[in-house]
């Protein structure tokens, strides 16, 4: 009867232990679970840059959950630095964060949302795959491969 009781309450507490972990998509794609935010990245792809130590990132951020999240950053071990990006008819503006509603998309795409990676090292290669780690307020990080794309890459043709 112990182990059984055991084994109950193990199995009541796991959802719960597995809220909070983000988890790796070797495919880029990854998805992370807490608090009622459930985020998901879809599509993370850098177009080969022509300049080796600067590139731009993009991909799709998909929140299933009953609580909105904030992207408060994003890192790599393969860039000295990482930004997110708004374009505009004329320039770029910097975005310290980037909502994501509750039960909604955000997508960083050509001549919108981006990611700036700078000092990358080494310079990519096609085909190579580029870390990106993405840190939220209400919700897990999520580690997710962007996988380097000819420059004329276009998702889903």
């Amino acid at each position: 009867m112990r182990r059984r009781a055991s084994a109950l309450a193990l199995a009541a507490a796991l959802p719960l232990v597995l809220a909070g972990c983000g988890s790796s998509g070797g495919h880029g794609s990854a998805d992370a679970a807490t608090g009622g935010a459930r985020l998901s990245v879809t599509g993370a792809y850098i177009p080969l840059p022509s300049m080796p130590d600067m590139a731009a990132g993009y991909f799709v951020l998909h929140n299933d959950g009953d609580r909105a999240a904030t992207l408060t950053g994003v890192t790599s071990p393969d860039a000295r630095s990482v930004s997110m990006h708004q374009s505009t008819a004329s320039t770029m503006v910097d975005l310290p964060n980037v909502q994501v509603p509750a039960h909604g998309t955000v997508t960083f795409a050509r001549d919108g949302r981006h990611l700036m990676l700078m000092g990358l090292h080494p310079a990519p290669k096609l085909g190579a795959r580029i870390e990106l780690n993405l840190r939220f307020e209400g919700a897990a990080p999520v580690t997710v491969q962007a996988t380097v794309q000819p420059l004329t890459y276009q998702p889903g043709q």
